[in-house]
């Protein structure tokens, strides 16, 4: 065999050996990712959930058709995803991208209700053109997952007003598996763990809680509880929700519940230190903020959150509807800010809080943590903006006060936390009390938890949606919908992802941790290097291919003088 034919030889059996090599690796599902952020790698409890699944689910994604280019980047980070679910659920997820603007603009109409009315949320991104003109595009980053004559919708980005459209598209990206996955298992599951919001002591009624129970349910079983002193009525529950209590709490109810909290039951608070009556604000009336009585305080004390009888206030805030008009001529209504109506920042290094809007806020007060359990792990999860203030109970709360005049030299705090995570094992505050009026011989008192964890708001406002009362009927609006501004803030997101978190069992929460590292284009630099971009990324690939190219030949003169 000549020198030239064993050349070839080689050459096929090497491509041979590399199409066989990639036909294994495919079959074993075989992947080798070389980023340093794993961004291709599915997590552990994403792909059990995806093993798991007994039938097709076909997923439905609204990207594509013309869009910028980090849209473009987005889908194709999306549809890779899907790929890598796709094969490690055995082909039981599959998947189409659909364009929802094609066709005539009444047939675009038409699928934009319809997606709209579905749940997926739309985005609207701002494009400039060369001669310095704007345009606007309306985007649905989200799709439609069905399965078993079941549909669920499914929004990839929740966008942040602090960021910029391709910075939530990042954050997006971050938690793209975790959206997908949470999805995936939410339509597939047979059974709903089961939840508790406890009534008895002036909670927030159904009409208020509307918002939430509807995004819960999707998730839950919801049952309302009142405790009446009876012990382990709560331990059937995955969760126990406090939401703004108003009346006193006696002492049997906080038994029951620091009882089910030693089982390892979780818990979220909803909890006001400062109780402000708005109907009287409403109605032009000067309200006092008094603490309230709910009898609480010495329990979370005990656990190691102090909620401070005050109230924050925010330059960073939402705003009121105020009548300006003077006395005697008719009502002139306009909005102005209320900095008793905070905008709280989520920070972006924690799964529950990771990617959300700022939550609104209504009276909040600031939290603490005290005590020295080294056994609890505690991590804030909402903050005041850094131009913040605080005002002591008893306080005169009056709309008049939108006209005083506002410096940064009085709202001279900073980053105020008003939410707290606490984690590990907690001592009961009834372990050096006599408790058997409280508990039954047959269910054992339990001086400390095992290891568990709550989430404790100073704000029951953040739970509690606004409802349209007129006359008889009441409609209530979305959890964080705000009906004068007509935005919705990220309250129903923070409120869902702390429930998802207190009970999530398998570790999926956590692949909401993921860091993926932004690689963003300087727009200034590429702006005023347009050009030089452009030839260098033209330019430079092909001239070192044939530069290679070459150098091969040159090598082979040499060697074999041909």
């Amino acid at each position: 065999m000549t020198l030239k034919r064993r050349n070839i030889l080689s050459y096929l059996l090497f491509l041979f050996g590399l199409i066989l090599l990639g036909a294994v690796s495919d079959m074993l599902s075989l992947r080798l990712d070389l980023t340093e952020d794993r961004r291709y790698t599915v997590s552990e409890p994403g792909r059990r959930v995806v093993e798991n699944l007994d039938d097709v689910i076909f997923i439905r994604v609204y990207l594509d058709g013309e869009m910028p280019v980090h849209v473009k980047k987005f889908k194709a980070s999306v549809r890779e995803k899907l790929d890598e679910l796709k094969r490690y659920s055995r082909k039981n997820i599959q998947y189409e991208f659909r364009n929802p603007s094609e066709g005539s603009s009444e047939k675009r109409t038409a699928v934009f209700k319809e997606l709209l009315q579905k749940g997926l949320i739309p985005l609207t991104i701002r494009e400039n053109d060369a001669e310095g003109g704007a345009s606007r595009r309306m985007m649905f980053p989200g799709a439609l997952v069905n399965y078993k004559a079941k549909e669920l919708s499914v929004n990839f980005v929740k966008t942040n007003q602090k960021l910029s459209v391709e910075e939530n598209l990042n954050l997006a990206l971050q938690n793209l598996e975790y959206e997908l996955i949470n999805a995936i298992q939410k339509i597939s599951r047979t059974g709903k763990d089961r939840i508790a919001f406890i009534e008895g002591h002036g909670e927030l009624d159904d009409n208020s809680l509307w918002g939430i129970s509807e995004s819960l349910g999707e998730y839950y079983d919801i049952d309302a509880v009142i405790i009446e002193g009876v012990p382990g009525i709560l331990d059937k529950y995955k969760a126990v929700v406090v939401a703004k209590p108003l009346e006193r709490w006696s002492e049997e109810d906080k038994f029951v519940l620091d009882q089910y909290i030693m089982r390892g039951g979780r818990t979220a608070w909803f909890v006001d230190a400062v109780n402000i009556h708005e109907d009287s604000l409403s109605r032009g009336e000067t309200t006092m903020g008094l603490v309230c009585e709910h009898n609480l305080n010495d329990q979370l004390f005990n656990y190691g959150v102090r909620i401070n009888p005050n109230v924050l206030q925010d330059l960073q805030c939402s705003k009121v509807r105020v009548d300006v008009a003077l006395p005697g001529m008719p009502p002139n209504f306009r909005l102005a800010p209320w900095t008793y109506f905070p905008l709280l920042w989520p920070p972006l290094d924690n799964p529950i809080t990771r990617g959300i809007d700022l939550v609104k806020a209504q009276y909040p007060g600031v939290i603490d943590t005290v005590g020295n359990n080294a056994g609890i792990r505690k991590t804030y999860l909402l903050y005041s903006s850094e131009n913040a203030k605080v005002s002591n109970a008893p306080l005169i709360v009056n709309l008049s006060q939108v006209d005083e005049k506002i410096t940064q030299q009085v709202f001279n705090r900073s980053y105020l936390p008003v939410a707290v995570l606490l984690e590990g094992e907690f001592n009961s505050p009834f372990r050096n009390r006599i408790v058997s009026q409280y508990t039954r011989p047959d269910y054992p008192f339990i001086p400390k938890s095992r290891k568990t964890k709550m989430i404790v708001v100073s704000d029951g406002d953040i739970i509690r949606n606004d409802v349209n009362k007129a006359g008889i009927e009441t409609r209530p609006y979305p959890l964080g919908y705000d009906r004068h501004t007509e935005y919705t803030y990220g309250n129903n997101d923070f409120v869902m992802n702390a429930i998802n978190y207190l009970t999530d069992e398998s570790g999926l929460m956590e692949i909401r941790n993921r860091t993926l590292k932004m690689r963003l284009l300087d727009k200034s630099k590429t702006a005023y290097s347009h050009t030089k971009i452009i030839l260098i990324n033209t330019l430079i690939p092909p001239a070192v291919i044939i530069l290679c190219g070459a150098l091969f030949v040159l090598y082979r003169r040499r060697k074999y003088g041909a």
